[in-house]
């Protein structure tokens, strides 16, 4: 049996994407005309990764759960609501999926086999909790908590994304004016200087000698080196495991996203803990998965000593107390949960408390960052046209009054 990607339309035009096997392709033609399709394209399977180029979001993932539960709420087959949800996805790359997927169940593999062969498509806490739920615990209630969990970690992603896409917009845009004004502003006054002739302030000539620089082919040579050097580097130390961790530590003491990234880290490994014991995953094993969605190398190597001490028979509070990592609040609320047996809701109510901290933090540092970008934007263009209008302000004293 071999393996082959199609791609086809209906009667009505509706263009579908997936994964089947068959002996031959013209068996496979034939399986499809039958089935009602025309056939687009058809293409043996060289690897797991799709010939479509469109990825798949967080928002797929998220319109595939909501899908999945409500039509398993109906009581629909679960091959049958594969079949559905097939046809009611626009991305060509999640159909795919979609079929490979409904391919495994129907050879008898269960849900949680059949998402684990794709472990770059959906996230560990979904592959961690669909197991809990084929031992008894439900896929209607667990696909509820995942949705419910995807959603929360979609919000959490644009808070990050807003706290410094704004600041770089903003910077960037400055320092495109000043290019700007340096580029081809200066060179225009320079030359009127030249045939004035009058002596130039030293302000002047520092923004003459930076604007001859920056319109050197040279200087932007070794701008674009530097800026690639910085990107590899970057890239080879996120790749190791101690180069990682230097980052990670260094972002942690950055003023202000330091603390950010901080607790951002905190409220996604609460929430994950707190979800996951809440499914009934016991306490080791949650540790080991919420390990994987922590944002930050640090916390995760504090938290697999957290781990090993679990495994050796102590409490998780007692764990985290000893790391000297942990904030006190978490430290007690944990402590608080083990003793009254509510652990996972202790987590999530902390989980919320962090996210509303860290809503807190941003908010009051966009809200200050706003008026201050401002003012340093408006100092560097300031400066520019103060250094260009100084000979003028010059040349203007220096005229005789009638």
């Amino acid at each position: 049996m071999s393996i082959f990607v199609y791609k086809v339309k209906d009667e009505t035009g509706r263009v579908f994407s997936g994964v089947a096997e068959a002996e031959d392709i013209k068996l496979l033609k034939k399986q499809l005309r039958e089935a009602g399709y025309y056939i687009i394209n058809l293409s043996p399977k060289k690897s797991r990764r799709s010939i479509f180029s469109k990825r798949i979001t967080m928002d797929d993932i998220i319109i595939f759960t909501h899908q999945l539960t409500s039509i398993l709420e109906a009581g629909l087959p679960i091959l049958k609501s594969f079949e559905i949800i097939w046809k009611e996805t626009d991305n060509p790359q999640m159909q795919v999926v979609i079929s490979q997927i409904r391919n495994r169940l129907s050879t008898g593999a269960s849900f949680s086999q059949a998402i684990n062969e794709f472990p770059d498509v959906f996230p560990v806490m979904y592959r961690a909790l669909l197991p809990v739920a084929e031992t008894g615990a439900g896929f209607i209630p667990i696909l509820k908590r995942i949705s419910e969990y995807l959603n929360n970690q979609k919000e959490f992603i644009g808070k990050i994304k807003k706290a410094t896409s704004y600041p770089m917009f903003v910077l960037g845009f400055a320092i495109l004016v000043v290019i700007l004004m340096l580029v081809i502003v200066v060179p225009t006054f320079q030359k009127v200087f030249a045939k004035i002739k009058v002596e130039l302030p030293y302000l002047t000539q520092l923004i003459i000698k930076l604007s001859l620089i920056m319109r050197s082919f040279i200087f932007w040579i070794i701008v674009g080196l530097v800026f690639l050097g910085i990107i590899i580097l970057y890239k080879k130390l996120s790749s190791h495991p101690q180069g990682r961790l230097f980052l990670d530590r260094l972002k942690l003491k950055i003023p202000i996203f330091g603390r950010i990234f901080y607790i951002a880290s905190l409220s996604r490994l609460v929430r994950s803990l707190g979800l996951l014991l809440g499914s009934g995953v016991p306490v080791s094993q949650s540790i080991e998965v919420a390990k994987a969605t922590i944002l930050n190398k640090e916390i995760e190597n504090h938290l697999v000593w957290v781990g090993q001490r679990i495994t050796e028979g102590e409490y998780l509070s007692e764990a985290l107390r000893s790391t000297n990592i942990f904030p006190s609040l978490l430290i007690e609320m944990v402590a608080v949960g083990e003793h009254s047996g509510s652990l996972a809701e202790m987590l999530i109510k902390v989980s919320q408390y962090f996210e509303e901290e860290l809503d807190k933090r941003m908010n009051k540092f966009l809200s200050l960052l706003e008026p201050a970008l401002i003012i340093i934007v408006g100092g560097i263009v300031m400066f520019v046209l103060l250094a260009i209008y100084l000979p003028i302000f010059k040349l203007w004293q220096g005229l005789p009054r009638s």
